[in-house]
């Protein structure tokens, strides 16, 4: 399949199976996300993983809102997505930190689509108290969360994107 195909299979369900996924079983969306590029090869992305069954699922999915734990529950796993602002070679703060991460998980999105998964990202979340639950050092901000999991739900019939002439000029 191709990479284009692959991201279009892509969507974000509200609703999953409650299988635990486990580390191994996604290592490889986390490899993906691994050889995104970077400005000065920083890689600023982190992440903290938490399966299902883990003790630290709970706590996480704690500080989603109200509207978001009510379908996060049933995923196989949650990812809080960091973007580390200092960049580690120049010891300034990293304009492009947060786009780079952008452009990690997106690969991570393929990935996990590949893997005939799907996620569904998050940023409506209690950024501080993530933060002090998480003992976040300055200059490492909380981007998102991300439910993971198998689904039965199928992608709307018909979803649509905007015409590729809005997007691009030329």
């Amino acid at each position: 399949m191709s990479a284009l195909a692959t991201i279009k299979k892509r969507f974000s369900p509200y609703s999953y199976e409650k299988v635990s996924i486990s580390f191994d079983k996604i290592e490889s969306a986390f490899e993906a996300a691994r050889w995104a590029p970077s400005g000065y090869n920083s890689q600023p992305w982190r992440f903290i993983f938490a399966s299902r069954d883990s003790a630290n699922f709970e706590k996480l999915l704690s500080f989603a809102v109200a509207a978001n734990r009510e379908w996060m529950q049933d995923c196989g796993a949650i990812v809080v997505i960091l973007a580390k602002t200092i960049n580690d070679h120049t010891g300034k703060m990293d304009a492009s930190a947060e786009y780079c991460t952008g452009l990690a998980v997106g690969q991570m999105l393929v990935e996990i689509s590949a893997l005939d998964l799907q996620a569904h990202q998050i940023g409506g979340f209690d950024h501080e108290g993530l933060s002090k639950h998480l003992e976040l050092s300055d200059g490492v901000l909380p981007m998102a969360m991300m439910a993971i999991g198998s689904t039965t739900e199928q992608a709307k019939e018909g979803r649509e994107r905007k015409p590729l002439s809005t997007l691009v000029s030329r």
